[in-house]
């Protein structure tokens, strides 16, 4: 993934720049255009960008080695990457062609903290850029046989080594101009046979924990709209072209125009991903899922923040005998989780927090601006957070629940409703009244009777409990206070 976005990203950004020097016919003076461009997002540093002329294309070589040993020697840090090598064709329209197929390699070492190194055995990009969009309008990536093996020094417990190996990602995307402004981008993702090793050490004379997660197969889509790519690029540039903090204090106002400039970063990014066929073995025994799902939705920093995650799973198995008998029918199966926060303004905040580029160096913000951070994030004084209707289920019991609550500085207290829904609760109890009495569990029945006695009935035996709280420090269950807040 890190050289696709090395690689893509790099050639964009000299296609921003290139529609006035676009040539139909490969030349070396085209040659010497192309990478004027290219050293206006990367620098001039020797080594980093070549063009040459290849028949009717050009041969773009992106080597970030040298730009990795600026960084790397303020941090006592050695590094390498495989030189990138691109064909670029001019397809005369406006639009240009490009194309990556090689091994790649990637290693870093921090002396004493962590040695790290990646290999990829092919690296396969092709794509198109549009001039008039500024961004590439299509590409396809596929990363084959993955290899990562890392390191991490710890002196006190041991080092922890990982090797992470998979046979291929790859990633399908388009974009074009955003109805709302900006670009809007889509794609499609696929993975197969990640596999990941971790020995976690435990101290001094004892061997280290050895565990290995499996997945079978992924695959995600996603899209992300109202990005400004022009600004994006600028704002690589800047950093690119000033690798010394001192070199930024310096250019604070140049700073604070690259990101106005790329602001709001995106209007919204969504990804919906689902990942099969999950192991873990671990020393106890093997854990194991038949799939996970994920959904994420945020927006950039925009007048309309807004935060979800979305998790589930299905057929969880643990281990043979990890689970006492009388709980085996306690432990869930399938699960759901899906909350959101909302009602938060990131374009405030960001506008404000810019403005402390402002300042003069070494000024600090005066005791007022945390006050000031908090009401430009929350205008109202409070945000929304939602739990959209999920459920949890296990052998013995069927767990339902969803709500809304208002919380915030501005409030006495959280004001909100919930509903949860519970079938089983008989074998709940049943469970609990077998397990051990030294466990405890036994005490926890009165509660669930009490919880009980307070649940309304619902279809097929299940026992629901409207929850609700208000402005006067009431909370209410089915209809009942029981805080004496009223309502």
């Amino acid at each position: 993934m890190r050289i696709l976005t090395t690689s893509a990203f790099g050639l964009t950004c000299a296609m921003t720049l290139w529609s006035s020097t676009a040539l139909a016919e490969a030349t070396d003076q085209g040659a010497a255009e192309l990478l004027a461009v290219f050293q206006t997002y990367l620098g001039t540093t020797e080594g980093v960008v070549a063009v040459a002329v290849e028949d009717d294309a050009y041969q773009v070589t992106l080597d970030a080695t040298p730009l990795m040993a600026k960084a790397a020697s303020a941090m006592a840090m050695t590094s390498t990457i495989t030189p990138v090598v691109m064909t670029v064709t001019d397809n005369g329209d406006g639009t240009w062609d490009y194309a990556i197929d090689q091994p790649v390699s990637v290693a870093y070492d921090i002396p004493g903290v962590v040695t790290s190194k990646t290999d990829y055995g092919q690296v396969l990009l092709t794509g198109t850029f549009d001039e008039a969009l500024g961004d590439t309008k299509a590409y396809s990536l596929a990363l084959n046989d993955m290899v990562t093996e890392q390191t991490q020094v710890d002196p006190t417990l041991g080092d922890l080594s990982m090797k992470v190996s998979q046979d291929r990602i790859t990633i399908e995307g388009s974009a074009q101009a955003g109805a709302a402004g900006g670009v809007d981008a889509q794609f499609t993702t696929t993975s197969a046979n990640l596999r990941y090793e971790m020995a976690m050490p435990l101290g001094e004379g004892a061997p280290p924990m050895p565990f290995v997660l499996t997945m079978a197969e992924g695959s995600a889509t996603g899209s992300m709209t109202g990005y400004q790519p022009k600004g994006l690029y600028g704002l690589l540039a800047y950093f690119v072209a000033r690798p010394d903090p001192a070199m930024i204090e310096a250019d604070k106002a140049g700073l604070k125009a690259a990101l106005e400039a790329a602001l709001p970063i995106f209007a919204n990014l969504e990804m919906n991903g689902a990942y099969k066929t999950i192991g873990l073995e671990t020393p106890i025994g093997p854990v194991s899922m038949n799939e996970v799902g994920l959904v994420i939705d945020v927006n950039g920093a925009v007048a309309d923040g807004k935060f979800r995650e979305a998790i589930s799973f299905k057929g969880l198995s643990l281990p043979e005998g990890l689970v006492p008998p009388f709980a085996a029918g306690l432990v869930p199966t399938d699960m759901t989780l899906d909350i959101a926060a909302s009602r938060f303004d990131l374009a405030a905040a960001a506008a404000l927090g810019l403005g402390l580029l402002d300042l003069p160096t070494g000024a600090a913000p005066g005791p007022e601006f945390e006050a000031q951070m908090l009401s430009a994030i929350l205008p109202e004084g409070s945000l929304d957070i939602t739990i959209a209707p999920g459920e949890t289920n296990a052998p013995g019991y069927r767990l339902t629940y969803e709500g809304a609550m208002a919380v915030g500085p501005a409030m006495p207290m959280p004001v909100g409703k919930a509903r949860i829904g519970l079938t089983g609760m008989d074998n709940i109890n049943t469970a609990l009244m077998e397990s051990p009495p030294e466990m405890g569990l036994q005490e926890m029945g009165m509660m669930l009777g009490m919880a009980q006695m307070m649940a309304q009935p619902g279809v097929d035996g299940e026992l629901i409990w409207e929850i609700e709280t208000t402005e006067t420090g009431g909370l209410l269950i089915n209809g009942q206070d029981m805080m004496g807040g009223g309502q």
